[in-house]
């Protein structure tokens, strides 16, 4: 049992690594996943419902493993499960005691230092260092920008961080203890006797009221699902980790080689793998990745930094490309290096890319350790990027009256509101230009995602409408709350039924045979760092730099994608909506390979390369090597490149043994790209991995999700009967004017896959959520029924 080995103190990933030797597995494409007999850690872990994070707090002190596995508490996340690096009994007798006065004197040495950046800032403000407007850094500052909130807790995460720093160097290092087991061993101390206790226990252990826990509508931040674990999903907490962080100092520095050297730059990596060859994919459309990177957004949102004192927009670059002064560089700048021979760069001496470092928050324990970065998308799959992460901002998307969510009228179209500060929240250099408000700043990213955004603002005003005119006596506030509910069921339905078999070339069920244990309150649907970080790069890939726009006649026009990022215009021109999504369903997609279209990887945010920036994020967050995660998908743990082939291509191994010093030091982005896909599958194992395990507990640790029986929100069966008929054909038929379309949209048309008009297409009947006092009697109902029986009879050709 997993228990017992972890009990036992076992090396899980070691055990692996020994009980799959290569010359037992498959290493054709067909079979990559590892031996049949054998089952990776993360399937274990589900088929016996273990809990990823649990802690156990002694006084000012948190239990480490492997206590804290076996014992209950009010703790939600301390350090991860399976490789938890913790000094030895003798080593922990040579370090002296870590007492209260220890840990705030470090914090009183770290708030001084950031007290300190207050002039650095002031003087970049004054030497006008913040992103250009259009600017591909304003780009990257739009995609991550950070709310109010998200910055108060940005700044004491970082004092705690800094405080952690401190405790390594005076506690630890003099002793000779690494910096993994260091920073375990500072984990295990409580914020408790500090001053940002209270705030940390704010976030992280309050009780919601009863009224909440029973309440058929979710919280718009994700707080109160839990019945016991409030926090457990809240938009501003932060990811969890599937293994261990590999910070170079344990605590917050970016990882480095297993030698210590510094890490191949992002851009060197990028260019040596991928390419620009056009490599369309017959089966899937455009609308596969857009709905992919829709998803995403819902899940997840990791915010960047913004100036801790001026809350500014940060710049690690100077405007040529060049690198900074030292004098005008902020801390929290981790530019991507470009080599002096890079094949696009070279002949504009172009040297720096813009990258600035993700936002932090408290640790889930409310401990000192290492850095974790935050979500400010609630970690539920509810629609926080269409109604928004926080009750403010929901009730500013809200009409107050229907039920309605807010609504610009352009050209006679009905599009999502436009923004009071279109400079500030898309590349626009005039307050005319059209740039949109959502749930989300990212729906302004590209013109395809802007379109999703105002089709489920369609979706929701039209389901409100039909709601109240079901139900006259229903005010505002409950035709839009059990519009919301329809509207995310709808989503989720969508992605689980439609989505997961188009990606994974399976049915959700059929992945996880019986592992569906409707929901349960034990299961912590938080959001992996890795997932959030790595998990969805492969739509990058997917995507085309050209955008198709279709008009009714069938009449194609091309966009370019590089003139799109933030700038929506072509959204609000006339049929600018209906022509971009027929374009989106009948466009093919690129192949799920190293090829990049050079507007995403030259042009991405108006000069960004979207692969380096993803590797350079991954190092950011610790993340550690893709061989690490391979092996705990159920694969080799490898330790030759050679050992590598078994489910990637020798030319690719070839490349990266060139970039890479060793196996681990590959990152895991990286890998997962460059796995064999399954059969069937756009995904390699380790990617596909990553979706079973993240997915399953997206579903089972959600109160609300709409297949869930017996809880407070749940559906009736007649209710569940018709949602189960959505699909994204028919919100296309329900909410444009398009009027005919294949039923499966992530597949072009063609002979299985018909275009047919929309009255063939099932539709939701909201009759079901009709109040019983407002339902006709039997015979107006049989009436009714006779004449529509009648008329559809004489209406019948022979």
């Amino acid at each position: 049992m997993l228990f017992k080995r972890i009990i036992e103190g076992k090396s899980v990933l070691n055990e692996a690594k020994d009980s799959r030797s290569p010359d037992k597995c498959s290493r054709r494409k067909s079979e990559c996943v590892g031996c049949g007999e054998h089952s990776t850690i993360l399937e274990e872990m589900l088929k016996m419902g273990i809990v990823l994070w649990a802690g156990v707090t002694f006084g000012a002190h948190v239990a480490p493993y492997p206590l804290n596995l076996i014992l209950s508490t009010d703790i939600s996340h301390p350090p991860p499960m399976y490789d938890f690096p913790f000094p030895s009994a003798q080593m922990l007798k040579r370090i002296p005691p870590v007492t209260a006065a220890h840990t705030n004197k470090s914090i009183n040495f770290s708030k001084l230092s950031i007290a300190m950046l207050e002039r650095l800032e002031e003087n970049l403000d004054i030497a006008g260092i913040k992103p250009v407007p259009g600017s591909a850094a304003q780009g990257l500052a739009i995609q991550g920008y950070p709310s109010v909130n998200a910055m108060k807790y940005e700044k004491s995460s970082m004092t705690i961080t800094k405080a952690s720093q401190n405790l390594v160097w005076t506690r630890c290092t003099r002793y000779g203890l690494a910096n993994d087991e260091c920073a375990s061993f500072i984990s295990t101390l409580n914020l408790r006797e500090t001053e940002y206790g209270s705030e940390c226990a704010q976030l992280e252990r309050f009780t919601c009221r009863t009224n909440k826990m029973s309440s058929r509508y979710r919280t718009f931040d994700g707080s109160c699902n839990n019945p016991v674990k409030s926090s457990w999903g809240q938009a501003l907490t932060g990811y969890k980790r599937l293994l261990h962080p590999r910070y170079s100092d344990g605590i917050e520095e970016p990882r480095r080689a297993l030698s210590h050297k510094e890490l191949p730059s992002a851009r060197l990596v990028s260019t040596v793998l991928a390419d620009n060859l056009d490599v369309p994919n017959s089966k899937n459309t455009i609308a596969l990745p857009v709905w992919s990177q829709f998803i995403f957004h819902d899940l997840v949102h990791t915010p960047v930094r913004r100036t801790i004192h001026t809350d500014e927009a940060i710049r690690c670059c100077d405007d040529s490309g060049y690198n900074l002064s030292p004098r005008y560089v902020h801390p929290s700048c981790m530019p991507i290096s470009v080599p002096d021979q890079d094949p696009f760069y070279k002949d504009k001496y172009v040297t720096c890319m813009d990258y600035t470092r993700s936002v932090t928050t408290f640790r889930g324990d409310c401990t000192f350790g290492a850095a974790e970065q935050m979500n400010q998308a609630t970690h539920f799959m509810d629609g926080s990027h269409i109604y928004g992460s926080n009750s403010r901002h929901a009730a500013a998307l809200r009409e107050m009256t229907g039920g309605l969510l807010k609504t610009s009228l352009i050209e006679n179209e009905e599009l999502l509101p436009l923004a009071t500060n279109p400079t500030e929240k898309c590349l626009v250099d005039n307050k005319s230009s059209a740039c949109f408000s959502s749930g989300d700043i990212r729906a302004n990213m590209h013109p395809w995602l802007t379109s999703l955004h105002s089709l489920w603002v369609r979706e929701h005003n039209r389901v409100a409408r039909t709601l109240e005119s079901l139900n006259p006596g229903w005010n505002s506030d409950k035709l839009y709350h059990e519009a919301r509910r329809i509207v995310v069921a709808e989503l989720q339905h969508i992605t689980y039924k439609h989505w997961i078999p188009a990606l994974t070339g399976k049915e959700f069920d059929a992945m996880f045979d019986s592992y569906d244990v409707g929901y349960n309150s034990d299961i912590d649907p938080t959001i992996t760092n890795s997932f959030a970080t790595a998990g969805f790069h492969f739509v990058n890939s997917l995507l085309d730099q050209d955008i198709q726009v279709v008009d009714e006649n069938n009449n194609v026009t091309a966009y370019r994608l590089k003139n799109s990022y933030f700038k929506p215009e072509l959204v609000a021109e006339k049929k600018g909506l209906e022509n971009i999504l027929r374009g989106m369903v009948n466009q093919k997609s690129q192949k799920l390979d190293f090829n990049y279209d050079d507007d995403l990887r030259h042009h991405w945010l108006g000069g960004l390369d979207v692969m380096a920036v993803d590797i350079q994020r991954g190092r950011d967050h610790g993340l550690p090597g893709y061989a690490h995660y391979r092996a705990l998908c159920g694969l080799p743990l490898p330790t030759t490149f050679a050992q590598l082939t078994d489910v990637i291509s020798q030319e690719v191994v070839d490349k990266l043994s060139e970039l890479y010093e060793h196996p681990s030091d590959i990152d895991l982005v990286v890998g997962m790209m460059a796995e064999y896909h399954l059969d069937g599958s756009l995904l390699g194992p380790t990617a596909l991995c990553f979706f079973k395990e993240q997915l399953w507990r997206t579903r089972n640790g959600d109160r609300y999700f709409y297949t869930h029986t017996s809880e407070a929100g749940s559906f009736s069966k007649k209710q569940l009967t018709e949602l189960r008929r959505t699909s994204l054909a028919r919100l296309l038929c329900d909410n444009t004017d398009i009027s005919s379309v294949q039923k499966n949209v992530f597949q072009p048309p063609s002979e299985s896959n018909r275009m047919v008009s929309c009255e063939e297409i099932k539709r939701v009947n909201l009759a079901a959520w009709q109040d019983p006092s407002q339902q006709p009697d039997i015979l107006t109902r049989t009436t009714k029924w006779i004449k529509n029986k009648v008329g559809s009879v004489g209406n019948s050709t022979k």
